[in-house]
């Protein structure tokens, strides 16, 4: 009998790659080309990767131990950020295997992310890597990492204002979404998204919100190991 879990998993999971490889199939860039593709973004595999532009903003991928819970916290630093429309973010990956996705319905998720914007998604990025991708359109963007969701490992930029549908108040944890309908952000991604430091209006006034400004109620793991 296939788990609740391991459905939604599993649907959010092949929805990605469904998305991304179709866009692939008919935009793949050249090889060497050096370019923030408004779907595939740059991924610069070292550190030293020169990059086609400069980003405005960085963003860390990061995990850090929290004994005595056995699961770690998983999560962007900072975990909001204002930026102004046309930027350039620069996401480094300190620990392995992190990606950065939208909130989008060709993903299988339920939008939050402005109007018109592609279902963008980075790969699954090994350590010392970065990728960039530039937010042109106005509103709020909420991204999360493919492996790392349940566990909290969702942030929100807001490029100029706080619109479009980042805005909308973030459904329960637990969602039992109707059949077809995508689905929205779940277990502790949905916790992280609904605490007040990362209401837009708070990022837009303070610039960034960094993880240790989240409440400890929001990181609270809904997920535990099972033996066996």
């Amino acid at each position: 009998m296939i788990s609740r879990r391991s459905f939604i998993g599993s649907v959010a999971g092949v929805a990605i790659a469904a998305g991304v490889g179709g866009y692939l199939a008919g935009n793949m860039p050249s090889v060497g080309a050096k370019q923030i593709d408004p779907v595939l973004g740059f991924t610069g595999l070292t550190a030293q990767t020169a990059p086609p532009r400069q980003a405005d903003h960085n963003v860390r991928l990061t995990i850090a131990p929290r004994p005595p819970v056995p699961i770690p916290e998983f999560y962007f630093e900072p975990a909001g950020l204002f930026i102004q429309p046309g930027q350039t973010i620069r996401f480094a990956a300190d620990t392995p295997h992190h990606s950065v996705s939208a909130f989008h319905p060709e993903h299988g998720r339920m939008r939050r992310v402005p109007e018109g914007v592609p279902a963008f998604s980075s790969p699954v990025l090994p350590i010392g890597s970065y990728w960039l991708y530039t937010f042109e359109k106005e509103g709020v963007y909420d991204l999360f990492c493919g492996p790392h969701e349940y566990f909290g490992m969702v942030m929100r930029v807001v490029a100029g204002s706080a619109t479009g549908p980042g805005t909308t108040t973030v459904p329960p944890p637990f969602p039992l979404p109707g059949e077809d309908e995508p689905l929205p952000p779940l277990l502790t991604g949905a916790l992280i998204l609904s605490d007040p430091a990362l209401n837009p209006s708070n990022i837009m006034g303070r610039g960034s919100v960094n993880w240790a400004d989240l409440a400890p109620e929001s990181k609270r793991p809904l997920l535990a190991p099972v033996e066996g």
